[in-house]
């Protein structure tokens, strides 16, 4: 059970991710036009791939709902927390149908866990940029006495380049470039950051006209495409996508970036993990 979530579940959740960060200076944009004037936009979004930057301390909010031959729609949270001083990454995932399957397991065994299927399905792990990766023992599952667990199966490969693909940004946005219908829909404020809200449809035959990267990069994050896809992206004045949300007829992903330069967490103590 304790590698069904951590690993395992891992690997089902992080279809979408990668790591390492592009190296393109920063760009300024300029305020978009009003809405429904194309020109504004599209030279929005060809700056876009240029201005994200590398960006090596941010929290990311990662909300999926998507099908599965099995187990039908999932649905799961990831919250990424990534900071650079000490260089770490501290993932939270919320996977209910985890915890689900984990309490029809219990109830076979005449077993009562005495937690909700979102506590039983609720990993967290801390991943140093160097040595093994920390899950957390917040609901009791690794058997250990101490908070955190080290050396649990199948997370030694787990680093922050496993977890969200900064460096897909570029092409996710430069594949939104070459939508054809394509508007800025008024302002919002994303991250405590005024931004500006681009909608529009990518099809089918855009995604595969796009070259190999971006194409890669989009279904990396949605899977294969059904019919078409809505996009919706925030953009800063300074041309960081604070907020992107896409959607097609079965799967929903939303992203939304925050505390940008500001993410930190506490690094355990050794007198908090256990050695398996």
């Amino acid at each position: 059970m304790p590698s069904l979530l951590t690993a395992g579940t891992l690997a089902l959740a992080l279809t979408a991710c990668g790591g390492g960060a592009p190296e393109e200076e920063a760009v300024e944009v300029e305020a978009a036009e009003e809405p429904g004037e194309g020109g504004g936009v599209l030279d929005m979004l060809a700056e876009l791939a240029s201005s994200t930057q590398e960006v090596t301390n941010y929290t990311l909010d990662l909300d999926l709902s998507m099908p599965d031959p099995e187990l039908g729609t999932v649905d799961m949270t990831m919250t990424y927390e990534v900071m650079d001083d000490p260089e770490a990454a501290q993932v939270t995932m919320v996977m209910p149908f985890v915890g689900e399957m984990l309490l029809e397991l219990a109830a076979l065994g005449g077993e009562d866990p005495g937690l909700t299927a979102e506590e039983l399905g609720t990993t967290v792990l801390i991943v140093p940029a160097e040595g093994e990766s920390l899950v957390s023992n917040h609901n009791g599952l690794q058997e250990v006495d101490t908070p955190w667990a080290r050396g649990v199966q199948d997370t030694a490969e787990l680093g922050p380049q496993e977890m969200f693909d900064i460096a897909s940004l570029p092409d996710l946005v430069g594949a939104f470039a070459e939508i054809d219908q394509i508007e800025a829909a008024g302002t919002e404020e994303v991250g405590g950051v005024e931004t500006t809200l681009v909608e529009g449809t990518m099809t089918t035959e855009e995604i595969d006209a796009l070259d190999a990267e971006q194409k890669l990069a989009v279904l990396e994050l949605i899977g294969d495409v059904s019919g078409s896809v809505d996009v919706s992206i925030w953009v800063g004045r300074d041309g960081f996508p604070m907020r992107l949300d896409f959607s097609d007829e079965e799967a929903d992903v939303s992203m939304v970036f925050s505390e940008l330069g500001e993410t930190s967490f506490e690094i355990p103590g050794e007198d908090e993990i256990t050695d398996l």
